[in-house]
């Protein structure tokens, strides 16, 4: 950011704004930044960890949810429900590494750590596109359409 000449503006003007100083030039506690990055980096292990559980919960056979009529009814909305969470969950997961690398650059952090969850997320998407589709959805899955929006639901 180039520097503001501090005539342009009102005296004090700068003194409200938190991480600028009296020239109008950003401050950057880096530190803070690493300390952001690694608190992100140990959530999306817990993400990464919880994957598990989504391909055990979309692997379920749709007689897990009964044979009735209002069961066989419902499948249908269960397995839309099970793309669209597999669906926000790796949007997460890429967001989330996006988020952690734009930080780590910001606070000129430069280690294998970044690669290393690059990979395991890039493992996670793999296993998320290559889950078996149960029998009982005619209609192709809600990742192989590209996403409206962020945070998007459909």
């Amino acid at each position: 950011m180039p520097p503001v000449d501090p005539r342009s503006v009102p005296p004090g003007a700068y003194g409200n704004w938190p991480g600028l100083n009296q020239t109008g030039e950003l401050r950057v506690d880096r530190a803070r930044l690493r300390a952001i990055a690694k608190r992100l980096e140990s959530d999306l292990e817990e993400i990464i960890e919880a994957t598990e559980d989504l391909q055990r919960a979309n692997s379920m056979p749709d007689q897990a949810y009964g044979t009735w009529d209002a069961a066989r009814n419902l499948v249908s909305s269960i397995v839309k429900g099970r793309s669209v969470l597999a669906e926000q969950h790796d949007a997460f997961l890429v967001d989330a590494l996006q988020a952690i690398k734009m930080l780590r650059r910001t606070a000129q952090v430069y280690d294998d750590v970044e690669s290393e969850l690059e990979r395991r997320v890039m493992a996670v998407r793999m296993e998320l596109e290559n889950a078996p589709v149960p029998s009982s959805d005619p209609s192709p899955r809600a990742t192989d359409h590209p996403r409206s929006g962020p945070g998007s639901l459909r």
